[in-house]
């Protein structure tokens, strides 16, 4: 059976991505991403469907394979059933992501109720026995957010917060346990948040993560509800008033660094750091860098809450560089992030597309324009697979900034490639 990003592109023919994604008021790289999705892979909404049957002249062939696909799943060994359900959410958490097998769980996930669905089906009594599988299944949509993007990931992992929210509701367990379900719907926030931020939700996410201020909070999870702020702190910094991010991170920094791990503190104060960087302020993030160096050497992985697992020396590298970069010093930066970049691979896709656009960034500073190009061909590449959109967004400043080097032919090779 043709998959429907087969048909979007048998339809398209010789057209260029660009023309038919004009024509659809969409983004080349989204419809890209759509005629690479596999068979079983999550459709895209009716509004993008309608827009590119009329684009591609489809006369409602590609919106009826949509309200087909819509009405049953289709995976590889057949026809889903809902019987099947149980059985899968119950797979899910046995095996872990990597970059191979992650959109196909994105997929699954969509697909599985979770187990609060079926807890709240045979009774309201939640034991610790469920409160175990909703921490486990937490920390397996972390892992997926390492290899897919925010694009593909937040709906899932809003549902899966959404119905850990209706246990806490509506189910009936001891005080304990109750605290321990405000602390995974804390985690599922910060984890929503930052899949609503990747997508380019910035309102959702903001609202999301002042919930999981609260639920962290209630539970007792001071770092929790300090990760939360923190990250509101970073997408502030990103995309709003730069004062206000730095207070929220120093905020969170102030109030979660006497009952946080050293781990913790060193990635509370990078967002610190990060802030005052956007902010211009060199001396205050330099400073915050020092925190995070100091705070890291102490740390004692034992005691570490789990959602730390990420932050190691390069992320603590491609940080430095990146705040270096904003702070347009590329003697600085540029080493740092050729080092750090340097291990990364196509398996995180997203993280080294968006840590080469800063290493392309810094070396446009340092009027490496040659490499930069090569940097930003390579983020380009990465990006078109990523669904994020922050990596969208920041190889598009990269055209922006290479814009300004036409005639160099790096820069024109990758003006071209990036507007095709």
């Amino acid at each position: 059976m043709e998959a429907f990003g087969q048909m979007v592109r048998r339809l398209r023919g010789p057209r260029s991505l660009r023309d038919v994604a004009s024509e659809a008021h969409m983004d080349a790289g989204h419809l890209s991403r759509i005629e690479r999705s596999v068979r079983g892979g999550q459709l895209p909404s009716p509004e993008i469907v309608d827009a590119l049957d009329r684009a591609l002249g489809a006369e409602g062939a590609l919106v009826a394979f949509r309200e087909q696909g819509a009405r049953l799943w289709r995976l590889d060994a057949g026809l889903w059933r809902p019987a099947d359900s149980e059985r899968l959410a119950e797979a899910l958490v046995a095996e872990k992501p990597t970059a191979e097998n992650a959109v196909t769980l994105a997929h699954q996930w969509l697909i599985a109720e979770p187990p609060q669905v079926y807890q709240m089906r045979a009774g309201r009594r939640v034991g610790r026995g469920t409160v175990a599988t909703v921490e486990q299944r937490v920390q397996q949509l972390r892992l997926l957010d390492d290899h897919v993007g925010g694009t593909d990931t937040h709906a899932l992992v809003t549902a899966e917060r959404d119905a850990t929210a209706d246990l806490l509701k509506a189910g009936s367990y001891t005080e304990a346990v109750g605290r321990r379900l405000l602390v995974a719907i804390g985690e599922l926030c910060q984890l929503a948040g930052w899949t609503l931020s990747d997508a380019g939700q910035h309102k959702r996410a903001e609202q999301v993560y002042l919930l999981g201020v609260r639920a962290a909070h209630a539970g007792g999870d001071v770092a929790g509800a300090a990760n939360n702020l923190s990250s509101l702190a970073y997408q502030v910094a990103n995309v709003g008033d730069r004062r206000e991010a730095e207070t929220l991170a120093r905020s969170a920094y102030a109030g979660a660094k006497d009952a946080a791990t050293a781990t913790t503190r060193a990635l509370l104060a990078e967002r610190v750091a990060w802030a005052a960087a956007r902010r211009g302020d060199a001396s205050a993030a330099e400073r915050a860098l020092g925190t995070v160096e100091t705070a890291f050497a102490d740390r004692k992985p034992d005691d570490d809450p789990i959602w730390t697992y990420w932050l190691n020396d390069d992320e603590i590298q491609v940080m430095a560089g990146r705040v270096w970069t904003q702070l347009r010093r590329p003697l600085r930066a540029v080493p740092i992030l050729e080092h750090a970049t340097a291990g990364y691979g196509e398996d995180t896709g997203r993280e080294t597309a968006l840590y080469l656009t800063w290493l392309a960034e810094s070396l446009l500073q340092a009027n490496e324009v040659e490499r930069a190009a090569g940097a930003a061909a390579r983020a380009l590449q990465l990006s078109r697979a990523a669904g994020s959109a922050r990596a969208e967004d920041r190889v598009t400043e990269l055209r922006r900034l290479l814009a300004r080097h036409r005639g160099n032919a790096a820069a024109d090779a990758f003006l071209d490639e990036a507007s095709g």
